[in-house]
């Protein structure tokens, strides 16, 4: 390992835990609170992309949708990108209601399940 080199670096394949990450790299209070909002970003694109797969499984168009939610075509394609905020549930339940789904906080589509939050 050279001078530049992390500890974390010689354990190549082997899983690492967050906590000892946080502790080796000295992440200020700042720097966690901007990772844990990376991670819940990323989080909220994937499940966004789910929606985005289960709309094409069931042969329905961003239009299609956008029209039963009441909103604009480019409205849903933010929505599948995850652009939403957490203000925005009520958003996220009239384009799981479009679907034919009902959000709890799993949106479901008949006998699969999707976690949303």
């Amino acid at each position: 390992m050279n001078q530049h080199q992390s500890p974390a670096a010689g354990r190549r394949g082997k899983a690492v835990r967050w906590d000892d990450l946080v502790e080796e790299f000295d992440f200020s209070p700042t720097e966690r609170v901007e990772i844990d909002r990376g991670a819940e970003e990323m989080i909220a694109v994937v499940r966004a992309h789910r929606l985005a797969e289960v709309r094409k499984r069931q042969h329905t168009t961003q239009v299609q949708v956008a029209e039963a939610m009441g909103v604009t075509q480019a409205r849903v394609s933010r929505i599948e990108n995850g652009e939403l905020e957490r203000s925005e549930v009520e958003t996220l339940a009239a384009y799981v209601r479009a679907l034919g789904g009902k959000l709890k906080i799993v949106a479901e589509f008949g006998d699969e399940q999707y976690v949303l939050g």
